[in-house]
């Protein structure tokens, strides 16, 4: 009996230790803007990029999350296309303190793969948006079917830990005409 009470107690310290270690890593490498949440229509008029080319919205862990986006006709230069993410609405909870984002990268993708190019440039967290700054190229002359392919993870802060509770990929589509 005595020996199962150690085994409980060895177990349970194991567990309490991995959580430790798991909550130091969240904080310490994953670093998390907090959002404030805006209306819609707030989200589209503090747009600072002037007119969007497109919106997306989707909905994770209690959030719903408006992206706004512009990419420009393309010129023989460096293109650049802006994307801003406004927290639109949130349901906390007595056990969700916080429910937000981090943007990782992109997965680009177009109708002429091999000619079109876009990277990740700058992520800037703000009070009420995140912004990208991403800069795309075209190899030669055409009409392009392009999906930007944003990639998120959605992390939920909790009273216990903060974990993350999702990976997605946020199509960002658009048709871009390059040439004369």
């Amino acid at each position: 009996m005595r020996r199962f009470n150690r085994r409980i107690v060895i177990i349970s310290s194991l567990i309490v230790l991995i959580l430790i270690l798991f909550e130091i890593y969240v904080h310490t490498y994953v670093q998390l803007h907090l959002l404030a949440v805006v209306s819609e229509n707030e989200a589209v008029d503090s747009f600072p990029f002037g007119h969007s080319t497109g919106t997306y919205s989707f909905s994770s862990t209690g959030c719903r999350w408006l992206v706004i986006w512009k990419a420009d006709e393309a010129s023989a230069s460096i293109n650049y296309g802006f994307i801003c993410i406004f927290k639109v609405e949130e349901n906390r909870s007595l056990f969700t303190l916080d429910t937000e984002l981090v943007v990782l990268e992109l997965e680009p993708g177009s109708n002429n793969t091999g000619w079109f190019t876009a990277e990740l440039h700058e992520v800037s967290y703000e009070t009420n948006r995140t912004s990208a700054r991403i800069s795309y190229n075209f190899g030669q002359i055409g009409t392009y079917q392009v999906d930007f392919g944003l990639i998120v993870q959605v992390w939920e802060e909790t009273l216990l830990a903060t974990f993350l509770r999702e990976e997605t990929r946020i199509p960002l589509q658009t048709v871009i005409h390059y040439g004369p």
